[in-house]
């Protein structure tokens, strides 16, 4: 009996077996990311089991597995994704980026932490969203992606940004962030240019020499408890750019090639010929009655012999400066252009045993929407990385690049009347563009319009360059002395050399008439040099872990520039400083500036449950006198895991975290010497002597602007689909920097000084979610919102607008208990019907009191909103099927207002009437249109009727398409082409506003005054991996 039982025992035994060797079978298949491109280092593993692998350098793997087992694939910073084994014996995975990863490493300040123990406010974005942008810097792809930041851009490009993270902090010192790549403080100031005297004088964009296919990660630094190791510098919160590094495998190559066009994202609605002439005889008829029959219009428009008479007499003045041919130019297409992008790049990546590298090169070529604007860029850069012995890493990263600019439209300037933007957008149809005499083929302007300002001749026949020549880099080693104990040293460089020329031809422009050619010549050049010692301490006692930071850090910048400014240039050919034959002024300067610092950092955690951080830094500036010259700057924060609590075990709730922080940060003077007393030395053309002159008075007191950060958060993640994080912060800036008036006798009518404080404060709200999830449809999506109030809280004297002139200023009121961009305005009531004059609500202490006037000067002003956004944010959805996979952006806005100045000095009802060409001035009122909403029309109108008032104020409320794209991954293609994908791609393709013609979320300050266009772009590109 026991032997049957042990022979049928063992035919059993036989029996499971071989059944288990039948379902048991090799698995393999390539992982490949949203792009095509294979991933090395995959971890592959079958679910509740030891067994695993990773995939090879080609992202291939090979794994034995039964049918039903489930295999994980994960890789950090991605989504963890689950395949079933089945009935195939091949699975190809396409992995995505998890935003939400809790051990997703962030390059946080001198180092780096992950998600899950980092204890401040900070949001990181990898490389595939920094390169979807058409723009030629990144810093425009973090708008609708990460909370609490804005990003304004200009239309031009290679043209400045205006980024600003959680609202604006200062009111005349520095309101950007400040930027660290690959951990060096980078040197953004564009003031470097000619700027203050041309036409061509528009601020470049520093960041525009860095090219984003190198970055690797983005991290945006918010809170104290992220920033304050940064110190004097921080209170504008931090942008990290941490760049492409080497891997050890086969070398990868990629070449990426895109091409494209652009259009202006908005049109404006311009008049014809005959509309014009209509307007300006009308205005004409109205000045006589207005002269001559004592402004009594009703009887002389009744009155059709005696209105007929004046109708003549005006048709003939019209005639007698432009003629009896139609021109019907359109200034505005003559001026616009279908803009070109190029861009090539190519890459390698590999490594050995102990040497890694990362080398690139990238040319881009691209035409602005405007005639004779556009940016080429040449850049590299090689990263190495040597693990010369077990205790000694060596490294180098190095980037240099050149910029070739042409720019010749100045972004919210008048310039003079000479700005060719300005120009462009208000001459009339009936002026002429062209003539077969004229110079260059350009025709001269009618007698009652400046002779040489024809932009479009100013633009073609003059030079507007701007060259630029970047090197940044690093070279660092690093020490392990014992296991848990490390020393870094990092030395760094920032050199910019920039060569501006800014040429007005000898007949339009400024060098027009008997200037005989006007001519800039600017060079200027910046080194700076930062030195970095980092000794790290991480180790964990049981539960216990330590990490502590020991810091010391100088950083030295150099400047230099030689402007010279004249006219009576001898060759147009020759545009060199030799060339001016008369100076107006010959102008240099040397400038250096110093900071030293200490700093430290110490963080404990009990369990990877219960978080700790403290900072501190000691910073010295020479931008400061003796007596004030050092600050101290600190946070301390906390965090908690409470889904690590046994009471805390709740079905779908698989994480909660919150976090807690407060610090403070500083801000610096935009000036090197902002505390000192000196001379300045200027060569002008009265006489062409030379001059010493007192050029600012002395502040010893004069110390960084103090930001106090406080920061509550929370991190959720439910059933391992919706992530959710919370932000509420409260940033005090104290000590503002102010120019504050002193006495007379001083010589100076300011000073800067500190006085004032300013609160910002709001919320953020983030959430991300994966409703579908098969092997082959997926479907993602994330929002972001930001709520945001600011407000002066403290402020000597309002800064009031003076309005001085009829174009004024921007109507922004500086004023305790407001926020910083106000609009101090009158309030428009509409047209009178009974005269066809503006009509103004008559305020007292900006409150309406019940009475209208249509005279200006008696009405008052109020304040009447505010520019920043009360909501922001972005909309982001991302879905795959099979090899495509479609993604869109929208962004928007809420709560905000802008004031149109372009449309104030274009609606003027008259009073230039040469300066006439947009449709918002068809049908005013006459006393046969007396519903109508436009004022009666006077040539020379002396109502002024088009002064600043919330006539051209709107709400900027926006919502706007700003990026999509399809792709499909393209198969390997032999043993040469491992992968790849083609995408069609298209940004700012949507805009829905109440702004007439712009786009609001490109006004950085809430005025709109002749800002270049957004461009709207298509572009087709193509990546392949070798």
């Amino acid at each position: 009996m026991k032997n049957k039982f042990q022979t049928v025992f063992t035919l059993f035994l036989v029996l499971v077996v071989q059944l288990t060797i039948a379902q048991e079978k090799t698995i393999s298949g390539t992982v490949t990311d949203v792009n095509g491109m294979t991933m090395p280092g995959v971890n592959v593993s079958i679910e509740n089991t030891r067994t695993g692998t990773q995939t090879d350098f080609d992202g291939l793997y090979s794994i034995k597995a039964n049918v039903g087992d489930v295999l994980n694939f994960s890789y950090i910073g991605m989504k963890v994704v689950n395949r079933t084994v089945g009935a195939e014996d091949v699975i190809d995975v396409k992995m995505e980026n998890s935003a939400q990863s809790l051990d997703e490493v962030m390059v946080v300040a001198y180092g780096v932490s992950n998600k899950r123990s980092f204890t401040g406010a900070a949001e990181t974005v990898q490389s595939e969203a920094l390169t979807r942008g058409s723009t030629a810097s990144f810093e425009t792809a973090l708008q609708g992606k990460v909370s609490g930041i804005n990003v304004s851009t200009s239309g031009q490009p290679g043209g400045r940004s205006n980024v600003q993270i959680r609202g604006i902090g200062s009111i005349n010192g520095n309101t950007q962030p400040l930027y660290v790549l690959d951990g060096v403080v980078i040197n953004t100031n564009s003031n470097l240019r000619a700027g203050d005297n041309m036409v061509g004088s528009t601020s470049y964009n520093p960041l525009s020499t860095i090219n984003s296919e190198d970055i690797k990660s983005i991290t945006v630094l918010k809170d104290a408890a992220a920033s304050s190791l940064y110190g004097s510098r921080a209170a504008n919160g931090v942008i990290i750019i941490t760049t492409k590094d080497g891997k050890k495998g086969e070398t990868e190559i990629t070449l990426g090639v895109e091409t494209g066009w652009s259009q202006n994202l908005t049109e404006e609605k311009l008049i014809n010929n005959d509309q014009f002439k209509g307007l300006w005889i009308e205005g004409q008829v109205n000045q006589y009655i207005q002269n001559t029959e004592n402004a009594e219009f009703t009887r002389v428009y009744g009155d059709n012999g005696l209105y007929s008479n004046y109708e003549n007499q005006a048709r003939s003045d019209y005639e007698g400066i432009y003629g009896t041919t139609n021109a019907n130019s359109d200034w505005l297409d003559a001026i616009y252009q279908d803009g070109l992008i190029r861009k090539y790049n190519l890459s390698a990546r590999g490594g050995g045993e102990n040497t890694s590298f990362y080398v690139s090169g990238n040319y881009l070529d691209q035409t602005g929407t405007m005639i004779e604007t556009g940016l080429k860029r040449y850049s590299g850069r090689v990263n190495l990385e040597n693990q010369a012995k077990d205790w000694l890493k060596l490294g180098v990263n190095l980037s240099v690049a050149k910029s070739e600019r042409d720019a010749a439209i100045i972004d919210g300037s008048y310039a003079g009347g000479l700005n060719p933007l300005y120009m462009a957008r208000v001459l009339p149809p009936a002026a002429p563009i062209y003539d077969p005499e004229g110079f260059g083929g350009f025709a001269n302007l009618p007698n009652d319009i400046e002779k040489n300002a024809n932009p479009i001749g100013l633009l073609t026949v003059g030079e507007y360059k701007n060259t630029e020549f970047r090197v940044r880099g690093n070279a660092y080693a690093e020490f392990q002395i014992i296991d848990p104990l490390s020393f870094k040293t990092t030395f760094g460089v920032d050199q910019q050399a920039i060569d501006e020329t800014l040429y007005d031809n000898k007949v339009f422009g400024a060098g027009g008439g008997i200037w005989n050619g006007v001519l800039n010549r600017v060079k200027s050049e910046v080194f700076q040099y930062t030195v970095t010692n980092i000794l790290n301490y991480n180790n964990d006692f049981g539960k216990h872990g330590f990490d502590v930071l020991l810091g010391q850090e100088s950083q030295v910048s150099k400047m230099n520039s030689i402007n010279v400014y004249g006219y009576d240039v001898l060759d147009s050919e020759l545009l060199s400083a030799s060339s001016i034959g008369t100076l107006w002024s010959h102008t240099g300067f040397s400038e250096n500036y110093s900071l030293l610092s200490y700093f430290s950092q110490v963080s404990y955690n009990f369990d990877q449950k219960y978080y700790l951080s403290s900072s501190f830094r000691r910073d010295g500036s020479s931008r400061f006198g003796k007596d004030s010259r050092w600050g101290t700057f600190w946070s301390l924060s906390g965090a908690w895991v409470a889904t690590e609590e046994d009471f805390l075990d709740i079905d779908g709730l698989d994480y909660l975290k919150f976090r807690g922080s407060y610090g403070t940060n500083g801000n610096l003077p935009p000036q090197y010497y902002a505390a000192l007393a000196f001379f300045e030395t200027d060569r002008k053309g009265y006489g062409g002597e030379s001059g010493l002159s007192y050029g600012q008075l002395q502040n010893p007191d004069l110390s960084w602007e103090l930001s106090k950060n406080f920061n509550v958060g929370m991190d959720v993640n439910l059933f391992g689909e919706l992530n959710m994080t919370i932000n509420y912060f409260h940033k005090k800036t104290e000590d503002l920097l102010l120019n504050v008036p002193v006495s007379n006798t001083t010589g100076f009518i300011t000073q800067l000084q500190n006085f004032g404080e300013m609160i910002n404060k709001g919320w953020e709200f983030e959430i991300g979610y994966n409703p579908i999830s098969t092997e082959d449809f997926s479907w993602s999506t994330s929002a972001n919102l930001t709520i945001l109030d600011n407000k002066i809280t403290k402020l000597r004297n309002d800064i009031v607008p003076t309005y001085s002139s009829r174009y004024g200023q921007d109507p922004l009121i500086i004023k305790e208990g407001e926020s910083i961009y106000s609009f101090y305005l009158r309030d428009y009531a509409g047209v009178d019907p009974s005269n066809g004059y503006a009509q103004y609500h008559v305020l007292e202490n900006g409150e309406r009191t019940g009475e209208i006037t249509t005279d200006a000067q008696e009405a008052g002003f109020g304040i009447f909103g505010d520019a920043l956004q009360d909501f922001q944010g972005g909309i982001f959805n991302q879905l795959f099927y099979k090899d495509f996979t479609l993604d869109f952006l929208f962004t928007f806005g809420l709560g905000g207002k802008v004031y149109d100045r372009t449309a104030f000095m274009r609606d003027d009802d008259g009073f230039a009437p040469q300066y006439t060409n947009t449709v918002a001035q068809l049908s005013p009122w006459n006393p046969n249109n007396t519903d109508a909403t436009v004022p009666i029309r006077i040539n020379g109108n002396p109502t002024f009727s088009n002064d600043v008032s919330t006539r051209h104020l709107y709400d900027s409320d926006y919502l706007k398409l700003k990026n999509v794209k399809l792709s499909y991954n393209l198969p390997a293609l032999g043993n040469t082409i491992k992968g790849g994908s083609v995408y069609l791609q298209g940004d700012n393709l949507f805009l829905l506003t109440e702004l007439d013609g712009y786009d609001p979320e490109a006004i950085a300050d809430g005025v709109n005054f002749f800002q270049v266009p957004t461009a709207k772009t298509v572009l087709l590109g193509i990546q392949l991996q070798f």
